[in-house]
């Protein structure tokens, strides 16, 4: 299973950040090979391809701090999981996760998108 952090660092050690889409890197944790992969996030158009691609890949679960409606709804349509990992390291969250303990989110936690 592939497992996506969104965090603010390219670590394990880096905390959760604050907004999905605005995350420095995103962590790829695979259960299976316990691995895990950084990436700088490349940013999102308006049909954040982004996203389809890393579900397309095998992402089904997505840990955040928050996220938009638009994010939110492809995930969900995608049949992917979103959990809240806000105001936790990486590794902590993803523990959580293991272990059942974080919240599956069952709507966006923002109304809009925020632009400069």
């Amino acid at each position: 299973m592939k497992i996506l952090l969104a965090v603010d660092g390219n670590s394990l050690e880096s905390k959760i950040a604050k907004r999905f889409g605005e995350a420095p890197y995103y962590l790829i944790y695979n259960s299976d090979t316990k691995e895990t992969e950084a990436r700088v996030n490349p940013g999102h158009d308006d049909n954040h391809s982004g996203l389809r691609d890393l579900v397309n890949e095998g992402v089904l679960y997505f840990i955040i701090g928050n996220t938009g409606p638009n994010a939110f709804n492809i995930l969900n349509d995608m049949k992917a999981e979103v959990y809240l990992g806000r105001g936790f390291i990486a590794k902590d969250a993803l523990d959580s996760f293991l272990n059942n303990k974080l919240e599956k989110l069952t709507k966006a936690t923002l109304k809009k998108p925020i632009r400069n």
